[in-house]
């Protein structure tokens, strides 16, 4: 009988704000404990639940399994042998936020509030949750990536706590998702010692457009706050993020206005994915994609290719692009 595997399930961990959950991929995915407050874990139970769930990746399992019909799915090769200690963990245990992205996953959780104020989560304190994880043996002390994501980590009390407690543990590498409003002096220590990638989203080269996507007038802010990090002691590892809205920023215009100030910074990476809208939460048999996305995709591509900007893509986008964008081109 056919057996199934699935990397995320055996190398991630997400700790979203109100749950912990097994990835966080776009599907729903194994949940480990819902509706998590910070309250005692049964530990034996947690370690459990990896195993049980790969119990489900067979033929007959499958459908009545968490992990249908994910993307992830994979058939189970000999080699492949389910891990006792997570390669990755995805920090997301907030919704506080200094601006209010219109495409946000998160805006119903945050009710679209914007908050300048440093605060903590609603919903529980990572750190003790990390101290745990790690004496619990389940986070790899060698080859650990931590992505700290959720609302923005300059309105996040814990972030500069959170970040030194992987420190110590060994974490190999940190990806931290902000929005760049603020800039944060540790970030950059974090560059200087090549244990960082930051990641942000600007997705526009246009101070308006800029505006009406994420609600707050600080394009400017964001802009000079790239260019600080992108003068590093050394080669910084920066990503910068274009999100293609539906009616915004969709355009070869707009995509090329983006590529220049790229060039112009000397961002080295960018990463291209769609909407949540189209990527979560629409199903594509029947309400198509935009026609003209492929067209787009194409052009970015070529773009930074011409600019010398490596031009990366979201795994969920690059599957929604190849199976609904470019299969007519």
């Amino acid at each position: 009988m056919k057996q199934y595997f699935c990397d995320e399930l055996n190398n991630v961990l997400t700790c979203f704000h109100d749950r912990i959950g097994a990835c966080c991929s776009g599907q729903i995915g194994p949940v480990y404990i819902k509706e998590y407050r910070g309250e005692k874990i049964d530990w034996k139970a947690f370690k459990e639940f990896k195993y049980k769930s790969f119990e489900m990746l067979s033929e007959d399992k499958v459908e009545q399994s968490e992990c249908r019909g994910c993307y992830f799915l994979r058939e189970r090769k000999p080699s492949d042998v389910i891990s006792p200690v997570y390669k990755m963990i995805n920090v997301s245990n907030w919704t506080h936020c200094n601006c209010g992205c219109i495409y946000c996953a998160r805006m119903l959780d945050s009710k679209g509030k914007i908050t300048y104020k440093s605060q903590k989560s609603e919903y529980f304190d990572m750190v003790p949750l990390l101290k745990q994880l790690y004496k619990q043996e389940l986070l790899d002390r060698n080859n650990l990536v931590a992505v700290i994501q959720g609302g923005d980590i300059s309105v996040l009390k814990e972030f500069e706590d959170m970040v030194k407690c992987f420190l110590k543990n060994g974490v190999k590498d940190l990806h931290i998702l902000t929005n760049n409003i603020v800039y944060q002096p540790i970030i950059q220590k974090l560059m200087d010692l090549n244990k960082c990638i930051l990641f942000t989203s600007l997705d526009c080269a246009d101070a308006e457009l800029y505006y009406k996507l994420k609600r707050v007038d600080k394009y400017k802010d964001t802009v000079e706050n790239l260019r600080r990090y992108a003068k590093g002691r050394i080669n910084p590892r920066i990503v910068v993020k274009f999100i293609l809205v539906e009616h915004m920023n969709d355009s070869i215009e707009q995509v090329q206005k983006f590529v220049d100030l790229m060039a112009d910074i000397g961002i080295k990476m960018v990463e291209f994915t769609i909407d949540n809208k189209w990527a979560m939460f629409t199903n594509l048999d029947e309400k198509p994609l935009p026609a003209h996305y492929g067209d787009i995709y194409l052009y970015f591509k070529k773009a930074c290719e011409e600019r010398n900007i490596k031009f990366n893509v979201w795994e969920k986008t690059q599957y929604i692009i190849d199976k609904y964008a470019l299969k007519k081109i």
